[in-house]
């Protein structure tokens, strides 16, 4: 059967046929030779097989109807078991002109639609030799056969018989071969067999009379007439064609000289070459006679530009094959290279269009400019024969307009790249002065090593400048500013966290730093103006560098980065550092030059905006220490004033009433007396140890170790709850170790129990509860986030959050950020008899930090209560902890 599938589309063709005037030829060869059905097969040069454009049938069926094969067979026909054979000396198999029948409305023609079981479907493919149609095809011969005998010749291997919708009883098979005509004018000379250009097949429903062998030569004068037409309708397709290509080379060549912008010209090109023949892939490479190296222009590949085409060039010696062909033998090459058996020409087949290698079509056009070739055009398609010779003929027309276009782009690019470099030292000038204004005009120290970054960078286009400042003891360089320019197909997402102002990315820049002290840095930077850090010296460095200074050696992506040193005088300030990822950049001197300028104004613009700064904050520390100090007198005359009254106004009562006073009446205002200097000295002792605190190099002396957090806990509750009227509620399991100081954390505790009980109705709740979990998963507030931390120790470090939650009045929202500083209290708590000095939270945060954790307000909702929450890093209990266990288990077990 024939290679088809129902439903399936037709086949696709470079060319429509005339199938109506075709048809009316079909037409008049079934009137002549009184059939009733009729089909033509065309050749299609893309699947390279006949193929079915048409099947007409007699919209009556003929004279005597459909009759079935089981009906006696026509007149002088014989059947010899499988074989038939036609009686020529029958009168009805000779009288033609007799079986011609005049055309009427019993003759009118009806299309055969492809439905299953059909004969002949339209849209059915043949190979030569397949069916009744190839067989004719590869025979270049008419046939005439009997149904029985083309059910024997071609379907007598089926497993399962054919089924068709009818059954016709003669089928006459006749080749439409190529015209004569068609050979004289390709200039060929004709062969012994024509080239079939298709096959027509008439066939009769009746069982009398059958065709004869002399009807062959009737037939001929039919086909002969087809081919003719169809070869005249090649013809007229091909100056139509021609007509279209000469058009669209007018507008191409007025395209070219009017613009010398190479990419435009480039699109232009592919899209006419894309209406003259069919392109899956298109290449233009050019060769530079001045630098002698080959360039990769443009690449198109299914449809769509490649994008990101390498900038470097290539020497003639990495594409021999390329030189070969265009420069040396500056030919056109056309080959298929889906059927090539060696590998002569993979490397024009491959490269940055994709791979070729099994395209149906390559064609390969230099183009020429007088005796030289400045490069060529490549094409690619995955339909064979898709590049036939009058396409050629157009495309290289095309390429020698196009190669005058590109050479006078070439010319003018030249004169413009002259005058480019003269508008570019006029710009740098006028850059130079801006940077230098920018950084001299600015005396804020961070946003002058802003812009001198910035500026750096853009004034020799590198696309990462970073400013390393020299820590104070010289033994590192801390990154302060980096800028990263940002355009299309710069890769720098490693740095798009340092674009941004807040503190907490400015810290994380901060965390870049490179080792300096005894360094390669040191060395080279002692040796010369400038130096450059390569990709060797890169990762050298960053294997005694800091976890973020190895990072940003490694993650940028250093090929070649420009190293200046920012020296004041003679003191080294810092380096100024740039480069561009993954290009191995060699910077001008002028640009040298330029850059060396900025960095001698910018080390006295740092120096000056550094000085400023100190007398900056200097003048803000005193304002500061003149604030606290008003503070502390108002706090301290306030806070210090209760106990004092209470023991003056009981010593006095004593004093008076000594001589009549009862025991009872002694002891009560002796304990009032106790309790007010109890009161007095914590708040002497407050204030002492926040005095210490900020003494100048005064640190806290700690004595960690593993502490069981429950036992701490149950202590400050058994200190606490002789003296408080509330409840405490401790939600805290055991085996839970902290590593510690054991005294700072039960100091801690205390505190923060007696401010939640001091702020809490009577008869309320106070609450001790813990959470297990990693540093990461602490619920910190954003400004309390310690990045470092998390990159140091860790996000899965195990920590245990203590959180006191009490029911008191709550602080208000505008006063949440502040209750920690020194002698702050809440406004409202400033009416009522509670006490306090307004340092316990401050000593508390400071101790918990000291210990390697935090403290803050988890939660405050005015008039319901308070949560304040600290964490410190969970460690393994110690040995002898373990052995009290075991003790402790065993005193438990029942004897055996």
């Amino acid at each position: 059967m024939p290679t088809a599938i129902w439903g399936e589309p037709e086949p696709e063709r470079n060319e429509a046929y005339p199938l109506a005037t075709l048809k009316q030829l079909v037409h008049q060869m079934m009137v002549h030779f009184a059939a009733q059905g009729a089909c033509l097969a065309l050749y299609d040069a893309l699947p390279g097989q006949m193929v079915i454009r048409l099947h007409v049938r007699l919209r009556n069926g003929g004279a005597g109807g459909l009759p079935g094969l089981g009906q006696s067979g026509a007149e002088g026909v014989h059947r010899v078991g499988r074989r038939t054979t036609i009686n020529l000396q029958d009168p009805s198999s000779s009288a033609v002109g007799r079986l011609k029948r005049t055309p009427g409305a019993q003759d009118e023609l009806e299309d055969v639609p492809p439905l299953p079981g059909s004969l002949f479907p339209v849209g059915s493919r043949y190979a030569p030799g397949q069916d009744l149609i190839g067989y004719t095809w590869r025979e270049n011969r008419s046939c005439i056969m009997e149904h029985e005998s083309y059910i024997y010749a071609f379907h007598g291997q089926r497993k399962t018989p054919l089924s068709l919708d009818l059954r016709p009883y003669w089928y006459f098979a006749a080749p439409i071969q190529e015209p004569v005509l068609a050979h004289e004018e390709s200039g060929q000379r004709p062969t012994a067999q024509p080239q079939v250009l298709g096959v027509v097949v008439l066939y009769k429903l009746v069982p009398s009379p059958g065709f004869d062998l002399k009807q062959r030569q009737e037939i001929h004068t039919f086909t002969e007439r087809m081919a003719l037409y169809l070869e005249n309708h090649r013809l007229r397709q091909i100056q139509r064609r021609t007509s279209e290509h000469l058009q669209s080379l007018q507008q191409l060549s007025a395209i070219f000289p009017s613009t010398v912008n190479l990419a435009y010209l480039l699109e232009q090109v592919y899209q006419f070459t894309r209406r003259i023949v069919d392109v899956s892939a298109m290449l233009v490479t050019l060769y530079d006679r001045d630098t002698r190296m080959i360039y990769d222009v443009y690449a198109v590949r299914d449809g769509k530009p490649v994008e990101g085409l390498p900038t470097e060039s290539v020497e003639p010696r990495t594409r021999r094959q390329w030189w070969r062909v265009t420069q040396e033998e500056k030919r056109t090459l056309l080959l298929s290279p889906a059927h090539l058996r060696q590998h002569e020409y993979d490397e024009l087949l491959q490269g940055v269009w994709g791979d070729q290698r099994q395209a149906e079509s390559f064609l390969l056009l230099p183009m020429k400019m007088f005796n030289r070739v400045i490069g060529s055009v490549s094409l690619a398609s995955a339909q064979p024969n898709a590049y036939r010779h009058e396409d050629i003929q157009v495309l290289e027309t095309m390429v020698q307009i196009i190669t005058v276009g590109i050479e006078n782009a070439r010319l003018y690019e030249r004169s413009r790249r002259l005058l480019r470099k003269a508008r570019q030292r006029e710009e740098s000038l006028a850059a130079m002065n801006s940077a230098l204004q920018s950084i001299s005009l600015v005396l804020n120290l961070r946003e002058m090593l802003d812009n001198f970054v910035r500026a750096v960078a853009n004034l020799v286009e590198a696309e990462i400048s970073v400013f390393f400042q020299l820590a104070p003891d010289g033994q590192e360089l801390i990154a302060q500013a980096i800028y990263a320019r940002s355009h299309k197909g710069a890769s720098n997402e490693a740095l798009s966290f340092m674009q941004a102002d807040s503190e907490k990315e400015r810290a994380l820049i901060e965390m870049i730093r490179l080792p300096f002290k005894g360094s390669l840095l040191e060395r080279m930077a002692s040796e010369g103006a400038f130096f450059y850090l390569d990709a060797g010296l890169a990762e050298e460095l960053a294997q005694t560098a800091s976890e973020g200074g190895a990072i940003f050696l490694r993650e940028t992506q250093i090929q070649r980065m420009l190293m200046i040193p920012v020296q004041y005088q003679t003191e080294l300030i810092g380096l100024l550092a740039l480069h561009t990822p993954r290009q191995d950049r060699v910077f001008q001197p002028e640009e040298i030059g330029m850059l060396l300028a900025l960095c001698g104004q910018a080390a006295s613009a740092i120096r000056n905006a550094q000085l400023f700064e100190q007398i900056q904050e200097a003048n803000a520390e005193l304002q500061r220490m003149n604030t606290l100090k008003d503070e502390f007198i108002v706090t301290a005359s306030h806070e210090l004033r209760t106990p004092l009254s209470a023991i003056s106004g009981y010593a006095s009562l004593l004093k008076r009433q000594s001589a009549r006073a009862t025991p009872q009446q002694i002891l009560r205002f002796a304990s009032k007396i106790a309790a007010s200097a109890q009161q007095l000295s914590a708040l002497v002792a407050n204030m002492t140890e926040a005095a210490n605190m900020d003494a100048l190099g005064r640190k806290l002396e700690l004595h960690p170790g593993p502490v069981e957090l429950r036992t701490a806990v149950q202590m400050a509750v058994s200190i606490l709850s002789i003296n408080i009227e509330q409840e405490i509620l401790v939600n805290v399991p055991e085996g839970i170790w902290l590593h510690c100081d054991p005294q700072l954390l039960r100091q801690v505790l205390t505190n923060l129990l007696d401010n939640a009980a001091k702020y809490s109705p009577p008869e309320s709740q106070i609450e001790i509860r813990v959470r297990e979990m990693t540093l990461g998963e602490v619920p910190l507030p954003e400004e309390q986030v310690d990045h470092e931390a998390l990159i140091e120790k860790g996000a899965d470090l195990p920590v245990a959050v203590v959180s006191v939650c009490d029911q008191g009045e709550g602080i208000l929202p505008e006063e949440q950020h502040k209750i920690f500083e020194k002698f702050v209290r809440a406004s409202r708590t400033l009416t009522t008899p509670v006490r306090g000095s307004g340092l316990g939270l401050y000593i508390c945060r400071r101790f918990i930090e000291a210990m390697g954790g935090k403290l803050w307000l988890e939660r405050s909702v005015p008039g319901e209560g308070s949560v304040f929450s600290f964490y410190l890093p969970r460690t393994s209990p110690p040995p002898e902890a373990h052995e009290q266990e075991e003790e402790a288990a065993s005193d438990h077990e029942e004897p055996a």
